[in-house]
């Protein structure tokens, strides 16, 4: 009898384990932390005033490790971002420095400036959809 009852409480156990990841939203499994996120390099350098190159195009979603070199006559100063502030810190920069970015491009957009101040001196693209579930 006890053997009996200890395999209706395994099984409604089961059942109930079972039950509950049925009903898991599967938006939440994509944000499991073991799934590992691709990470994409890039490397540019600030010569003088701009970025070399110009332009960066990276994909959404992806861990983004973005060295950036300044020149021997970079100019100098705080480099942001621009789009992804409350992200990605803002890093001093100039003349042999380098710094490295790192961050998941969550936002898509072809016009995310890296500037000092008001000074534009290149351009992150994030390639990707707006929409969580992408074109259809």
């Amino acid at each position: 009898m006890k053997q009996l009852l200890l395999v209706g409480i395994g099984t409604l156990a089961l059942a109930l384990l079972l039950a509950g990841l049925l009903r898991q939203d599967p938006n939440e499994l994509a944000e499991d932390p073991l799934i590992e996120t691709p990470v994409f390099k890039a490397n540019v350098e600030i010569n003088g005033d701009q970025m070399n190159p110009y332009r960066v195009s990276v994909p959404k979603d992806h861990e983004v490790h973005l060295l950036v070199h300044g020149a021997p006559n970079a100019v100098e100063g705080m480099l942001t971002i621009k789009g992804y502030e409350d992200i990605v810190d803002a890093e001093d920069i100039g003349p042999g420095l380098s710094r490295e970015f790192v961050f998941v491009t969550s936002r898509p957009g072809d016009d995310f400036a890296l500037a000092l101040g008001d000074q534009i001196l290149g351009r992150l693209q994030v390639t990707g959809s707006h929409l969580e579930e992408g074109h259809q």
